[in-house]
């Protein structure tokens, strides 16, 4: 993790408590969980994940996996806050597609803010890593950033210099449906970030600022100024089933 997102999460733990995570998160699966196979509940690339939060009081053993030790101490960090004692967690640092991922079988796989990391070919990779561990009927959850995304310019030549792949949801369904998956949900979404989020993004450009040793307040207002725009960000969400 470079220093300006170790910066971003510091401002993001600061300002976002659990119970925040909790109540403002979505998960389409809360639906879908009476038909959960056996076997853990897995978030890959957790960071400080609100999703097995919602499974904390449940007798399932639950897995996160993140490829940065920071995001992980700041889970635990949380989960130690937590008023139960007996959680079924186990945080893992690996790399997906480096390391080996946890022998276990997978009821449910989170793959939130993480697919469009990495090439279509990548992804494909990934879910063939991934059957690995799954059986007839487990699940997965898909958070990706979607073609109509504030910064896709497929003009710009160093577009996917961050994020590697904008999604359409033909791209998702040719990566899992062949590989012997049906699909169960698809929503499409534009938000702009609420008030508390931009205040996260305004503690963090405080601490770059800070960071880089720029404090004078007529520059650090006219860096504001050109940072703090509130894009939309346009996402898609999936589930997928394995047949």
């Amino acid at each position: 993790m470079d220093t300006q997102m170790r910066l971003y999460w510091e401002a993001y733990s600061e300002t976002f408590t659990t119970d925040d995570l909790i109540r403002v998160m979505h998960n389409p699966l809360r639906d879908y969980e009476n038909e959960f196979v056996n076997g853990a509940i897995v978030d890959i690339g957790c960071g400080q994940t609100s999703f097995l939060f919602d499974y904390i009081s449940t007798n399932r053993k639950l897995i996160g996996i993140d490829n940065e030790q920071f995001q992980l101490d700041q889970l635990k960090n949380r989960l130690d806050a937590l008023p139960i004692t007996d959680e079924n967690i186990e945080l893992f640092n690996l790399t997906l597609l480096s390391d080996p991922l946890p022998s276990e079988t997978y009821s449910v796989v989170f793959l939130a803010n993480i697919l469009h990391f990495f090439n279509l070919a990548q992804c494909q990779d990934i879910i063939s890593q991934l059957k690995l561990n799954l059986v007839s009927g487990s699940f997965i959850y898909v958070w990706v950033h979607s073609d109509k995304y504030y910064s896709n310019d497929p003009n710009d030549p160093e577009n996917n210099e961050y994020f590697k792949h904008y999604f359409t949801l033909a791209d998702l369904d040719h990566l899992f449906i062949p590989s012997g998956f049906e699909r169960l949900l698809f929503s499409e979404t534009e938000r702009l970030f609420s008030r508390k989020e931009m205040q996260t993004q305004e503690k963090w450009l405080e601490k770059i600022l800070d960071h880089m040793n720029i404090f004078d307040k007529s520059e650090r207002e006219s860096i504001k100024d050109e940072e703090l725009i509130n894009n939309p960000e346009a996402d898609i969400i999936a589930v997928y089933r394995v047949l």
